[in-house]
C-alpha cells in the first residue's frame, strides 16, 4: 500500500495489547466515498450505490437503518468484513471501479479475485462471466474443446493449472477438474510429474495426486484401445496395413518405429484428447494413414466421455449438476 494514510483499530482486548494499524487503500479511497470496507488491515472508502449496484447482499444490508452507536471514519460508517482478504478486495474493486474496459483476456488472480467474492455477495453479472470463462477454457464437450483458442478468455500459462484446480474445489466448480487433471498429465510435457510423484511437495493434495496416479495408468490402458489401437499392428485384429495397403511390409514398419520412439519418451506419451499428429502418417500409404487417423479420432470421442471416470470422478452429466451454479 505503499505512503497509505493509517489509522488506528479500536482496541478489543486489554489496555495492555497495541492496538493494530490499519491501512488505508490508496487506490479505493474516494474522497466522495460514504461507506468504509475494513478487509484485514485494509479500508476502503467507496459508494454505496456501487455496492448495492452490483451486489444483492450489500443492497440489502445499506437498506437497514444504522444504529446510533455505529462506528464511523470521516462520518462513514464502518463495515467490517470478516473471512475475506485485502487482496481480493483490491482486485474485485478493480472490476467495480475500472480505469478502463475489463481486460479482453483478464488474469487468473482477477477471475478468481471477482469469482470468490461476487459469489459470496451475490453479484450475478460478475460471477456469470467469470463461471463463463472458465467453462470455456475448460470445456465439456470434445467439440467445444476442439474449436477453443489457447488462453483467450484467460491470461496464463501451463503453470496455472494447479492454481486454477485448487480454486475450482473450492468454489464447487466441478465439471472443470477432469480437463485441468488431463492437461496436467498429457499437455504439459511432463512439467506436473514431480508434484505428482512426490509425496512431500503439499502443493498438491492427496485427492488430486491420487486421481492423477489413477489417471496415468488409467489413460495408458484407455489409450491403447482408443486413440492408438492402429499401433497393435501384431494382432489378428489390427487395423493396419489396410483393406487396400500399397505397401503392407513399409506400413507396418513405419508404424513400430512410431511405437518405438513413442517408448522413448520421458514421462510416456498419453495421447487421448489430444490432436493427431501428421508425423504418425509418414511413410504409410494414404489407405493406412486414413485407416489409422479415422481409428484415433473415433478414440478420441470414447476417451473424452470416459475421461472423468479414468480419474474416479462422476460423469459428465452429474459433474456439471454438482457446479454451484
Amino acid at each position: 500500500m505503499g505512503d497509505a494514510t493509517r489509522t488506528k483499530r479500536r482496541r478489543t482486548d486489554d489496555a495492555d495489547t497495541p492496538a493494530t494499524p490499519l491501512v488505508r487503500s490508496t487506490e479505493y479511497w474516494f474522497d466522495d466515498g460514504n461507506i468504509i470496507l475494513q478487509v484485514e488491515s485494509t479500508q476502503f472508502r467507496v459508494a454505496k450505490s456501487v455496492l448495492s449496484r452490483h451486489s444483492s447482499v450489500f443492497r440489502d444490508m445499506l437498506m437497514m437503518p444504522l444504529p446510533a452507536d455505529e462506528p464511523t471514519v470521516e462520518n462513514c460508517p464502518v463495515v467490517v468484513l470478516s473471512g475475506d482478504t485485502a487482496q481480493d478486495w483490491t482486485l474485485f474493486l478493480e472490476a467495480m471501479y475500472p480505469k478502463s474496459l475489463m481486460e479482453e483476456v483478464p488474469r487468473f488472480e482477477l477471475i478468481a479475485a471477482i469469482l470468490r467474492l461476487s459469489k459470496k455477495y451475490e453479484c450475478p453479472a460478475f460471477r456469470q462471466d467469470c463461471v463463463r470463462r472458465l467453462k470455456t477454457k475448460f470445456p465439456t464437450t470434445l467439440e467445444e474443446y476442439d474449436e477453443l483458442e489457447p488462453w483467450t478468455c484467460i491470461k496464463g500459462n501451463k503453470n496455472i493449472y494447479l492454481p486454477i484446480l485448487r480454486f475450482a474445489r473450492e468454489i464447487g466448480l466441478h465439471s472443470i477438474i477432469p480437463l485441468i487433471y488431463c492437461h496436467m498429465l498429457t499437455l504439459s510435457r511432463g512439467r506436473y510429474m514431480p508434484k505428482i510423484l512426490n509425496v512431500d511437495d503439499a502443493s498438491l493434495g492427496a485427492s488430486d495426486r491420487f486421481a492423477c496416479l489413477l489417471g496415468i495408468a488409467n489413460l495408458q490402458i484407455l489409450q491403447s484401445t482408443t486413440t492408438m489401437a492402429w499401433l497393435e499392428v501384431d494382432l489378428p485384429s489390427s487395423a493396419l496395413p489396410a483393406q487396400n495397403c500399397l505397401q503392407p511390409a513399409r506400413c507396418v514398419a513405419m508404424v513400430k518405429e512410431t511405437i518405438l520412439e513413442a517408448a522413448s519418451t520421458h514421462p510416456p506419451s498419453l495421447c487421448v484428447i489430444s490432436e493427431w499428429n501428421e508425423t504418425w502418417g509418414v511413410g504409410m500409404c494414404r489407405p493406412c494413414e486414413k485407416k489409422a487417423k479415422d481409428v484415433f479420432e473415433a478414440g478420441r470421442e470414447e476417451c473424452w466421455d470416459k475421461l472423468p471416470s479414468m480419474f474416479g470422478l462422476p460423469e459428465w452429466k452429474e459433474l456439471m449438476s454438482n457446479d454451484f451454479e
